[in-house]
């Protein structure tokens, strides 16, 4: 898998970092990275010593980064007005995301995945 397959993940990782800078400040992206290189060592996951530079991320550190962001994102804040993203809202999105780039990663499509990438 080449980087530019995930350009598009790069991007909502820069988006929300900045969001989240926007609605709770510093402190919040400081604890994205800090849940993010605190991660414990396991089997096919490689641990991040710096995520503070994303621009210069490879794509198996992206692809590593993709399988736990929902579990970094849960409960990472709480909203405060209805015109803030809500925690809750932002890791559906980040769900809906992963599950529409892993059914496009598929070698064929059946009915049922394009059914689903449809909704």
């Amino acid at each position: 898998m080449h980087a530019l397959d995930l350009g598009l993940f790069k991007y909502m990782l820069d988006y929300t970092k900045e969001l989240l800078n926007n609605q709770c400040g510093g402190s919040a992206v400081q604890t994205l990275e800090q849940r993010l290189v605190s991660i414990p060592r396991f089997h096919g996951l490689k641990v991040m010593k710096n995520v503070s530079d994303m621009t210069r991320m490879t794509a198996d550190e992206l692809r590593n980064i993709m399988k736990v962001i929902i579990l970094v994102l849960d409960n990472l804040y709480e909203s405060n007005g209805e015109e803030e993203v809500s925690n809750e809202r932002l890791c559906k999105v980040f769900h809906k995301f992963l599950r529409m780039y892993l059914a496009t990663r598929e070698d064929s499509f059946t009915s049922d995945s394009c059914a689903e990438l449809q909704v």
